[in-house]
């Protein structure tokens, strides 16, 4: 997960944050041993391109329907020190072997460069 050039965070069924590799660190702005155990959506705020309000993260619809989800509208991650980037991300549920959900894999990029002004 370390060497993956896209930003991987994976959560438990709570939704807490259990792993996030280096690329996800930059871009949250947060460490591993800070985020760990924090919900989700502390650490990984997003924020609607056209309203500029909150928005669900796919891992919240991913936990909620069991299914694999991504993000269709512009959306913005606001980092702990408050640098937006637009971003893609999906996020698919990670299954026990009785086929519950013990946690989601979120996959996310920084297409800030891709977006329209």
């Amino acid at each position: 997960m370390a060497s993956i050039g896209d930003a991987v965070i994976a959560t438990d069924c709570e939704g807490r944050v259990a792993l996030m590799n280096p690329s996800a660190e930059a871009l949250t702005g947060w460490p591993l041993d800070k985020a760990q155990g924090q919900l989700l959506e502390q650490v990984y705020v997003l924020i609607s391109e056209e309203t500029r309000s909150v928005v669900e993260s796919s891992v919240a619809k991913a936990l909620r329907e069991g299914c694999i989800v991504s993000s269709f509208k512009p959306t913005r991650l606001i980092a702990r020190d408050e640098t937006e980037r637009v971003i893609d991300d999906s996020a698919a549920p990670i299954r026990d072997r009785e086929n519950q959900i013990i946690g989601v894999v979120l996959v996310f990029r920084d297409v800030t460069e891709r977006a329209p002004d």
